[in-house]
């Protein structure tokens, strides 16, 4: 016969069985040694309660010393014989209550005879009218011609620089010329640009234009040749040179 098969490393089945069965005891002797208890707990029996009547007043230093007490409030307690009765034990709630009044409430008085009187009378039924009297009509007036704005004639032609230039003109045209034509010519306009001598560099014209070409073209010329005051900014400054044309009687137009 074959013993029991041993356990690798030198241990038997019975040994591991053995090993087993000391380490369960050991367990259970730990629990029982070191487990939690339930106990009881004692029931304590409350300490009498003792009253000491003060029939002096005490100092600070004297009720420290007896009674271990530095604030002496401790023995205020409410009392109807003290100032908590006046101040919340014999308080009764009040509902409130309005002041009497001083003089009895005067009401206005309405006057029924003047109800309506302010208001306007009621109009009349067209039926109370005359019969036709409603259909006449009033006369239809023609309306006002149309007024226009009177147009004025220029009776000699004008000169007028507007914008930065205004104010540093050294040489003013001497004379315009009045230019024939067979309706009121306009004014013309010359855009020009000035540098810092006070030259003119730049000049163009300007819509719209007075109607005619030869006018225009010596607005453009009289604006090339304007001169101003010398200023020290090096950029060119722009302005407006404003040709106000006196408008002549053709000469080809005979007379009537």
């Amino acid at each position: 016969m074959s013993g029991p098969p041993a356990i690798p490393g030198g241990w038997t089945r019975g040994r591991f069985w053995r090993v087993a069965g000391v380490l369960c005891v050991a367990q259970a002797g730990l629990i029982l040694l070191f487990g939690g208890r339930e106990q009881n707990p004692s029931r304590r029996a409350a300490p009498a309660a003792h009253f000491r009547l003060l029939g002096t007043p005490l100092t600070p230093g004297q009720l420290t010393r007896t009674f271990f007490a530095t604030d002496p409030t401790v023995f205020l307690l409410p009392n109807l014989h003290g100032f908590s009765a006046r101040g919340w034990l014999r308080r009764q709630a009040r509902e409130f209550e309005p002041p009497p009044e001083t003089e009895p409430p005067a009401w206005l008085t309405l006057d029924t005879a003047r109800l309506g009187a302010a208001s306007p009378p009621p109009a009349r039924a067209a039926s109370a009218l005359p019969f036709g009297l409603a259909a006449q009509r009033q006369p239809e007036l023609d309306p006002w011609p149309a007024s226009l704005a009177p147009e004025l004639v220029t009776n000699r032609s004008r000169f007028e620089i507007q914008g930065e230039l205004a104010g540093r003109l050294l040489n003013a045209p001497a004379s315009l010329p009045a230019w024939p034509a067979s309706q009121l010519l306009g004014r013309s306009t010359v855009q020009i640009a000035v540098d810092a001598a006070g030259q003119v560099i730049t000049a163009r014209l300007l819509a719209p234009r007075s109607g005619s070409a030869d006018a225009d073209n010596a607005a453009l010329a009289q604006a090339r040749q304007l001169r101003f005051r010398p200023v020290s900014p090096p950029t060119p400054v722009w302005g407006k040179a404003v040709f106000d044309w006196q408008t002549a009687e053709p000469a080809n137009v005979a007379a009537p």
